[in-house]
């Protein structure tokens, strides 16, 4: 089964089937972040987040220097990044895909170049892209797990992933 996905993701990834890799993380409006607790013995920790894809295609968030899983990255920077595309009428049916690695904290001389690329896909973030206490953290992906619904299920190849979102 595993093999007629990773056909199906390398065949479509960005084509015109909802129900891909690719397209799930083009067409989603926002994600979930998920870390480690710091103050609870590594409970995960899940928050909505907004997110974009940078031009490799790694996911990218904008977080406060005062959130809850800001201060968990800080103390481990292993984490999950996880956007979906609702199906209202079946939820179980909603295709998604969870990115796996260590999220990294954007230098200061890429801050504009990541804010262009945030506020792409996240307009009403301009009111407070400029607030210090706020920065751009990019996902190294180490894994990534895609469902395309119900049974359709499987591990992505990383490498397989960030080639077809180049071409």
């Amino acid at each position: 089964m595993f093999a007629i996905i990773m056909a199906m993701v390398a065949a479509t990834m960005f084509g015109a089937g909802d129900e891909t890799a690719g397209a799930v993380v083009k067409l989603a409006k926002g994600g979930t972040i998920l870390t480690l607790s710091s103050d609870h013995k590594g409970t995960p920790f899940g928050t909505p987040a907004p997110y974009a894809l940078d031009k490799e295609g790694r996911p990218v968030v904008f977080l406060s220097n005062m959130a809850v899983h800001t201060k968990n990255l800080k103390k481990n920077d292993k984490c999950s990044v996880m956007v979906f595309k609702e199906n209202k009428d079946d939820p179980f049916n909603s295709a998604r895909v969870t990115f796996v690695g260590k999220m990294v904290k954007i230098e200061d001389k890429e801050r504009a170049e990541y804010k262009k690329l945030f506020l792409a896909k996240n307009k009403t973030a301009e009111d407070f892209a400029d607030f210090e206490d706020f920065n751009f953290y990019r996902l190294e992906i180490e894994k990534i797990f895609y469902v395309g619904g119900f049974g359709d299920a499987g591990w992505v190849e990383v490498e397989d992933y960030l080639k077809a979102y180049k071409d």
